[in-house]
């Protein structure tokens, strides 16, 4: 950046006028706080303004506050000047403006950065103009606000390398980044106005530049929106039935917890009990006694129907089909079905049921299903006992089937747990054996 004497700004500028327009020159005059600019009033603004005195800021903003205005002014169109009248009232500014800032005390650095910022900003607005393609505006190039106050013609690209400077070091240069991010806020944007992607990098620069602010300054008491607070509205009282609301709820929640602690007490301690009705039975499993079996009846045709239909799972070990003198008995093995300790089938086991549904679908009267555990006793909240896991897979196996029958009111369930043993629990092959579903119709001599 130049480091020779600046000439006062605004008085060596000639323009040219159009031929055959005329223009009445007024003499210069200062631009004041209230003035009305061709036309425009800024008295007549709604927007309410800060008390007296109570107006915050920088000497360096307060000085450069009249040149932002007013060419922030003319780039929304709030105000309509030409270009030789907005460089005269420009350059009247612009000395007001070094002034304040010799007055402030700064630095000549300082006072530098802070000239070319908003005189780059001047004339980047102005040039861009719509009115800024005849005459006048080649002369606006020619006779720029930066080429006469720094000699230079690069269209105010110093304006980045000062910002990114002071923005790594924002400490050291509060004022001055106040000052470029105004610039960038009123419509500085440079060579970023013609590159592709200008827009979103004129975005990031404006916020880089707040974020480095320094936010110790106060703010303005003064509302924009009046009224943005709305109606004052006084909390929403209790009533009288909210504490009891509470109580209640916090008694059910320590009775359930009391409830679920003595569930869990009652299996952990019950199975001593347990064993003790258990012994009640000989250590020997019971056998039943069968009467001989009787001459061949018709009836085995019932047998030969079933067991003819369930061909494929009597092949593959998953049922059997049994008779005695008053039933037919299709016996599964639970250990091959179900998963251990649950009541829930394998995957692929349900259509086992679903076949023996159909092969009972013409055999008539009720259909029982009897679940039977080992002597492996069970303890879980889901099935606190033996019992308890033979009547769910009973149950389960009896939903089945009463899916595949036109009267699902023929079928019924029950478990038995560990008490009817077919054989020993004391190998492991026993205790599968034990652990079954049987389904059970009564004999038809058809």
């Amino acid at each position: 950046m130049s480091d020779r004497p600046e000439p006062p700004v605004g008085e060596q500028t000639v323009f040219i006028p159009d031929p055959g327009k005329t223009e009445r020159r007024e003499p210069s005059r200062p631009l004041a706080r209230h003035a009305m600019v061709m036309g425009y009033d800024r008295d007549s603004d709604d927007v309410p303004r800060p008390p007296a005195g109570a107006a915050v800021g920088s000497v360096m903003m307060i000085g450069a506050t009249p040149l932002l205005s007013l060419i922030a002014g003319v780039r929304s169109g709030r105000v309509t000047i030409d270009l030789p009248r907005l460089h005269q009232r420009a350059t009247a500014a612009a000395t007001r403006f070094d002034e304040c800032l010799s007055a402030g005390k700064y630095d000549a650095e300082t006072r530098r950065r802070a000239r070319y910022a908003v005189y780059a900003t001047i004339d980047d607005i102005a040039q861009n103009l719509p009115a800024s393609g005849g005459r006048s505006g080649t002369e606006w190039a020619r006779r720029s606000m930066v080429v006469r106050a720094f000699g230079e013609n690069i269209g105010g690209d110093r304006f980045w390398a000062l910002l990114d400077d002071m923005l790594s070091r924002p400490a050291q240069h509060a004022e001055l980044l106040e000052l470029y991010h105004a610039c960038l806020a009123v419509g500085f944007e440079g060579r970023h106005r013609v590159s592709p992607d200008g827009r979103n990098k004129l975005r990031a620069i404006l916020n880089s530049s707040f974020a480095a602010l320094p936010q110790s300054r106060g703010q303005s008491d003064v509302d924009l929106v009046p009224h943005w607070r709305g109606s004052p509205k006084a909390p929403p009282g209790y009533g009288a039935w909210t504490p009891l609301t509470l109580a209640a709820s916090i008694a059910l929640g320590l009775v359930l917890l009391m409830l679920l602690a003595y569930r869990i007490l009652l299996i952990e301690t019950g199975q001593p009990a347990t064993n003790a009705v258990l012994a009640i039975n000989p250590e020997r499993p019971l056998r039943l006694s069968r009467a001989a079996p009787p001459p061949p009846t018709t009836a085995d045709a019932q047998q030969q129907r079933v067991a003819g239909f369930l061909h494929d799972e009597i092949a593959q070990r998953l049922v059997t089909v049994e008779e005695d003198a008053n039933s037919l008995r299709v016996r599964t093995t639970v250990g091959a079905l179900f998963r251990s300790g649950s009541d829930a089938l394998e995957p692929g086991r349900a259509a086992i049921f679903e076949r023996i549904a159909h092969a009972l679908q013409s055999e008539p009267g009720p259909v029982r299903v009897e679940g039977h555990a080992d002597s492996d006793q069970v303890h879980s909240l889901t099935f606190p006992d033996n019992m308890a896991l033979s009547t769910a897979r009973a149950e389960t196996v009896a939903t089945i089937l009463r899916a595949g029958l036109r009267q699902p009111d023929r079928v019924s369930a029950q478990g038995f747990g560990s008490s009817r043993p077919l054989t020993s629990n004391d190998t492991a092959a026993g205790k599968a054996t034990n652990r079954r579903v049987e389904i059970v119709i009564p004999r038809n001599e058809q």
